[in-house]
């Protein structure tokens, strides 16, 4: 109820250094902003939500029921190759691009069109006529296209009907395409899955035939033309051979066979020639050594062991004689002559070994010598055939890579004959399409979950549109922000006010409405607003009182009702209070006191009024301020009236006439409070010219009905009001409302209210 407290107040400040209150207007964006919007516009949210329900029953129970089949084709994507490609250079991974193609080939018109075909769906009016009534009444009305009449018309039709009621889709990631068809007929879905997938594998195999037959007839002119160029380069190449004299034996050319031959032989003879001369130059160093020395094993013969054998027996014998019979006996000396023979025997050998080695090294020289002389020779001529040989394997290099050619695509060609007899397809059905037991459509869980969710979404954004387009003051921030000072008491709708505890107020007359129920909501917030009158505007020094206006923006904000019960309050409470009624266009407020005279014992004391004399006659001079004032017994207010009859000056002359601000002058040094009932802002402008001579303002502002506009257009109007304006008063406001904005001042605030009048009144 009560916003601001006399620890939350400030002193006076001039309108040019006033300080800004930095709340916001509306902000749609804050999530406490949308919940208040949605307590608030509850009726419209569950209204549309509850319409958007209805409707997809409606739906529900009106709609067409369809059916859905499915039928699943396995697609084999390692046989997705082209005739005679290497299967192992296929990638087994699944291929997205190569699912989709052929997803896509599945619902083609060429499948699709076999399928209306052989299942006559040309002549089904599921299909070829207008579905719907208001699809009839388009094409009588010319905007939609009429109903076919050719065969081939009706056919085209059939086709883009069917092809909206197909779906191919692949299953996860795997090489399984499901094939769904949704018709009105249970059995016909399954038949024209399963028409569709035999279809999509019939044109798959006719594709496959059409292609093996195209790659076979090439392939037999590719192996033709590429036989009769292996036959022209094989007899190029067999003419150069014989134009330059080139001999092959066993595929290799003569020389090159020569060259290896004479080289093997050059070889042996050079090992040859060096045994002869080992076997030489070892004779001789035993010939040198009188035949004396070791032999090799090749250099034994039967001679030399023979005469070796007697050389030693005739040394042994030698031995003996000398042992025997001394070294001069005669049997010694013909041994020794003996032995000498013997040694001359073995030279000799040696001498003819030799002989003959030294002639068999000879000739091993010469026969090495005379394989060189050829060797170089037939290498010379080899060389200068090289480049005639290099030709030459051009030739043949051509000639080969003709003949591998031809012979790999002579075996492509049997392959490719081969699928040509036998064509096979990857594709497979795994599963065939049955007929479905329940409608796929409508589903009554989407149609009411939906219908439910639209209408929740339409109610949210009516309600949210309704709240931003309205612009109506509904909480203190929204206030506060628009008026820039801060909102000092909200006061409820004055039955609400009118209960505490659950007893009634006593006399239940407008203007002492607060005073007669002190322990009151009312009473407690306008005891809040004279506390920030007197915190933030007290009285200036040499006077005793202070001049309060309390003003609206627009007519009907309450402004009469909160003035009298604030000035009431004031009263009560033992201030001296003036309430004087300034809004000489529709007198309301005089109006309620002569009303409520009648009832009050009070009434007319002391002079009272007399003859219906108000504020008029005081100002003119007329009639003495006593005799008009209408003095309260109750709480002690004092109320000056206006004048019954019809004022000879317009009210805006009264204004800024000196006599009441001599008036109001009086008023401060007679009284601590005078509070004035003022004319709306916006309508009329005597407020505006009345502003300088009042010392405070308060607004008040009614609930959900003042916009924010006229709100700061009336501040923006009267500047010197705004310059002094020390708080608002939000009358009239919804308790319950304010709880579900968030806004809980007010209920709370009569909460505690009732919980204290109750411990009072026990005790």
């Amino acid at each position: 109820m009560l916003d601001r407290s006399a620890s939350g107040a400030r002193p006076a400040a001039p309108a040019s250094t006033k300080p800004t209150i930095r709340r916001r207007i509306s902000d749609p964006g804050d999530v406490s902003y949308l919940i208040s919007v949605a307590r608030r516009r509850w009726r419209i949210i569950a209204g549309l939500a509850l319409a958007g329900l209805a409707l997809g029953g409606a739906y529900l129970a009106a709609a067409t029921p369809q059916y859905l089949a499915t039928a699943r084709i396995l697609v084999d994507f390692r046989r997705l190759a082209d005739i005679g490609q290497d299967q192992l250079a296929i990638n087994n991974k699944v291929n997205d691009s190569a699912v989709d193609s052929q997803a896509t080939i599945m619902t083609s018109d060429g499948v699709v069109g076999t399928v209306v075909r052989d299942l006559g769906l040309d002549r089904d009016p599921e299909f070829v006529e207008a579905s719907s009534g208001v699809s009839r009444l388009l094409a009588l009305a010319g905007l939609a296209e009429a109903a076919p009449e050719t065969d081939e018309a009706r056919r085209r039709v059939a086709i883009e009907a069917m092809g909206k009621r197909l779906r191919a889709v692949r299953v996860g990631v795997s090489y399984v395409i499901e094939v769904r068809a949704l018709t009105r007929d249970a059995a016909k879905s399954a038949r024209i899955a399963n028409g569709i997938a035999r279809a999509y594998i019939d044109d798959q195999l006719a594709a496959k035939q059409e292609t093996a037959g195209s790659a076979n007839d090439w392939y037999r002119r590719r192996v033709a033309d590429l036989q009769a160029q292996a036959g022209e380069a094989e007899k190029a190449a067999v003419e150069y051979r014989a134009r330059n004299e080139i001999m092959l034996v066993d595929g290799k050319f003569v020389d090159e066979q020569q060259l290896g031959e004479l080289s093997t032989r050059l070889i042996t003879a050079r090992s040859d020639r060096a045994q002869a001369e080992a076997k030489l130059e070892q004779i001789e160093a035993i010939l040198r050594n009188g035949a004396q020395g070791a032999v090799a094993d090749e250099f034994r013969n039967t001679v030399i062991v023979a005469l070796r054998q007697k050389r030693a027996q005739v040394s042994q014998r030698i031995a003996e004689n000398t042992d025997r019979y001394g070294p001069t006996h005669e049997s010694v000396e013909r041994a020794r002559a003996e032995l000498r023979e013997v040694q001359n025997s073995i030279a000799e050998e040696f001498r003819r070994l030799a002989a003959g080695t030294r002639s068999d090294a000879a000739v091993a020289k010469l026969n090495e010598e005379a394989i060189s002389r050829g060797l170089e020779d037939l290498a010379a001529r080899s060389g200068r055939a090289q480049a005639i040989r290099v030709e030459l394997a051009q030739l043949q290099s051509k000639a080969d890579t003709y003949k591998a050619m031809r012979d790999a695509f002579m075996f492509r060609f049997t392959e490719a004959a081969q699928e040509q007899t036998y064509p096979v397809t990857e594709a497979r059905v795994v599963s065939e399409a049955s007929a479905p037991l329940r409608p796929a459509s409508p589903d009554p869980f989407r149609s009411l979950v939906g219908g439910l969710a639209a209408g929740l979404g339409l109610g949210c954004v009516v309600a949210l549109a309704r709240e931003i387009t309205s612009r109506r003051v509904r909480d203190r921030e929204q206030l506060e922000a628009a008026v820039r000072a801060p909102c000092v008491a909200v006061v409820g709708e004055m039955p609400a006010l009118a209960r505490s505890g659950g007893r009634a107020v006593p006399g239940g007359r407008p203007l002492e409405f607060a005073a007669r129920d002190p322990l009151g909501a009312f009473a407690e917030a306008l005891r809040g607003v004279r506390l920030a009158a007197d915190v933030q505007r007290p009285p200036e020094p040499g006077r005793n009182g202070i001049v309060l206006g309390v003003i609206a923006a627009l007519p009907g904000e309450g402004a009469t009702t909160v003035a009298s019960n604030l000035a009431s309050v004031m009263a009560a409470a033992g201030s001296p209070t003036l309430l004087v009624d300034l809004d000489l266009r529709r007198r309301r407020l005089s109006a309620l006191v002569r009303q409520d005279a009648g009832g009050t014992e009070a009434a007319g004391q002391e002079g009272g009024q007399g003859a219906g004399h108000g504020l008029q006659e005081v100002l003119d001079g007329t009639a003495p301020l006593r005799e008009v004032i209408d003095r309260r017994e109750a709480t002690g207010l004092h109320v000056l009236p206006s004048s019954a009859v019809r004022d000879r000056l317009h009210p805006a002359e009264r204004m800024t006439s000196p006599a009441l601000e001599t008036l109001l002058d009086a008023g401060r040094k007679g009284y601590r409070y005078v509070v004035l009932d003022l004319p709306p802002m916006l309508p009329v402008a005597d407020a505006r010219a009345l502003a300088p001579h009042v010392d405070a303002f308060v607004l008040v502002t009614r609930w959900n009905h003042t916009t924010l506009e006229d709100l700061q257009n009336a501040m923006a109007l009267n500047p010197g009001i705004a310059g002094k304006l020390v708080g608002v008063v939000l009358n009239r406001a919804d308790p319950v409302m304010l709880q579900r904005a968030d806004d809980l001042v007010l209920i709370r605030s009569l909460a505690y209210l009732d919980e204290t009048a109750l411990r009072q009144e026990a005790a």
